[in-house]
């Protein structure tokens, strides 16, 4: 019996391997995990606020390339890929075909949030006046974009293409020339 589970338990965990597509870094070499979009679908519509508490929608955006960073302020990995952010949003914040977004989960009552994956905004603030943040941040209400979206990791980077299709959706971080990689992918 000990002779067959070996076997069994190493090609099962091989194949569990194989389930999971990874891509690498153009620039660095690193390898992330990676949700594969296998046929082109139309992103979710998505409602959220921003800070004046005025809906921020998905049609909004009608015909540019969308790019949502998902983070959190207590996720480590969320703080290291703010400088590499905010560079890329330098260079792309001028490029009128482009929009450059960041939403979190606020956990205040007025957002209704069963579910939040971060703190109050407050700190949310707080964190983003401390790291230098200049890009916007939208929250999201009755957890609309985190369902939408399907949001089990953060970060969580999102792409969408000018004609309302989804691109990619990539769990884990990105450093900055990858991130312009896929910025570069989009239609």
């Amino acid at each position: 019996m000990k002779k067959f589970m070996l076997p069994l338990a190493l090609g099962v965990s091989l194949l569990g391997m194989g389930l999971i597509n990874q891509t690498k870094s153009s620039a660095q070499g690193k390898t992330s995990p990676k949700l594969v979009q296998t046929a082109k679908k139309s992103a979710p519509a998505f409602k959220l606020k921003n800070k004046k508490d005025k809906i921020v929608s998905l049609s909004d955006y009608k015909g540019k390339k969308v790019y949502i960073n998902v983070w959190a302020t207590w996720c480590d990995p969320c703080m290291q890929e703010i400088p590499g952010l905010k560079k890329v949003y330098q260079a792309y914040k001028g490029k009128k075909n482009f929009v450059f977004l960041s939403v979190t989960s606020p956990s205040d009552l007025k957002y209704q949030n069963n579910n939040p994956i971060d703190k109050e905004r407050s700190t949310i603030l707080a964190k983003a006046k401390k790291k230098g943040i200049t890009y916007p941040i939208l929250y999201d209400y009755k957890d609309n974009f985190v369902k939408a979206y399907g949001i089990r990791s953060i970060p969580t980077h999102i792409f969408i293409n000018s004609d309302g299709s989804l691109s990619q959706k990539i769990a884990g971080g990105l450093d900055e020339s990858s991130l312009k990689y896929y910025l570069n992918k989009l239609k």
